[in-house]
């Protein structure tokens, strides 16, 4: 029994039911899809989209599927099967396939519900993780299923089907015949790749960052509105600024604080008279991501409608931040008195 065991071939060894070597590929694959879309410059890119789509869209269910099915389909299977059936005998490659696609469409959005009550944000890298997981002891406990049943009645890719059918394809008939058996294979292969590069670039659109000011009202939620709009010389009110980046990659920022006294002109424009730099931020955020910190707001320039205003730049700020030369800019009217 060794000797012969010692003398198979690869592929008779990797057709063994003991192997679960679909769920080992999908732990592999989760594994390596969350440590490839954490490095830097890869999120927002078509690799980082062609990494991500099956891993969100197939991974997990298929993971569910195969815990759930851990058992063969025999070829002479009715089929008008029940799904006590399935449950019992197991399902084909083309049934997992499809389920898996269904199941993970329909985990997503519970994903989503549990991360929100979670303590973890809703952001790109929890979510990862998160699928990651499930798509990963799914696969564990389903490849733990599967070996408690008997080797004759596991699931297992049919390896030596594909192996003799490729072999039958490229060594009957003539040489013609294989010639053109291999070149509709590469026609097929280029086919899917040219349809898969297609949908996991990203169409070009306008790319831009959001800036908002937000305060807390009385039940504690930010919101856009209810600004503090009176000040005592040197007191502290809080402000939010957040800055939401749609620039396609991790963009580093400043964000400049001036309070100013401005002319108003008859033409509709303005005139800066005396400004006041309270404060500058330099976050560094990642493309689809948002930074958002609390400003702790203390005048000491005094007057009625004074422009509180945040200046955002890309890089480093110039040496006179204004409205003109500023990237993003949003502002408040305060009053400060003495």
């Amino acid at each position: 029994m060794s000797h012969e065991a010692a003398d198979d071939t690869l592929v008779e060894r990797l057709a063994r039911p003991a192997l679960p070597l679909d769920l080992l590929a999908v732990v592999c694959y989760a594994v390596a899809g969350v440590a490839l879309l954490s490095q830097p410059g890869v999120y927002g890119t078509p690799l980082a989209v062609a990494i991500g789509l099956p891993l969100l869209f197939f991974a997990p269910g298929y993971a569910v599927v195969s815990f759930l099915f851990p058992g063969a389909t025999p070829d002479d299977a009715a089929a008008n099967w029940s799904v006590a059936d399935a449950r019992q005998h197991g399902l084909t490659g083309g049934e997992r396939a499809a389920l898996g696609f269904g199941i993970s469409v329909a985990l997503l959005p519970l994903l989503g519900v549990a991360l929100g009550f979670s303590p973890w944000t809703i952001v790109p890298g929890t979510v990862l993780l998160s699928v990651a997981g499930v798509a990963s002891a799914f696969s564990v406990l389903g490849a733990i299923r599967r070996l408690r049943r008997p080797a004759d009645r596991r699931f297992s890719l049919p390896i030596r089907a594909w192996s003799e059918g490729a072999r039958r394809a490229l060594s009957g008939g003539s040489a013609t015949d294989a010639i053109l058996n291999v070149g509709l294979a590469v026609a097929v292969v280029v086919a899917v790749a040219a349809v898969g590069y297609a949908v996991a670039a990203p169409a070009s659109g306008p790319s831009y960052t959001g800036v908002s000011l937000l305060s807390q009202n009385e039940t504690g939620t930010l919101v856009a509105d209810d600004y503090p709009r009176s000040f005592t010389s040197g007191e502290s009110k809080p402000l939010v600024v957040e800055l939401t980046n749609h620039e396609g990659s991790r963009t580093d920022y400043s964000v400049v604080v001036e309070l100013q006294r401005v002319e108003q002109k008859t033409n509709g424009g303005s005139k800066v008279l005396q400004e006041q730099e309270l404060a500058t931020f330099t976050p560094s955020v990642r493309a689809g991501e948002s930074w958002r910190t609390t400003h702790e707001v203390t005048p000491t320039m005094t007057g009625e409608d004074l422009r509180l205003v945040y200046l955002v730049y890309k890089g480093n700020p110039p040496s006179d931040p204004t409205t003109d030369n500023a990237y993003r800019h949003v502002h408040v009217w305060i009053t400060v008195s003495q």
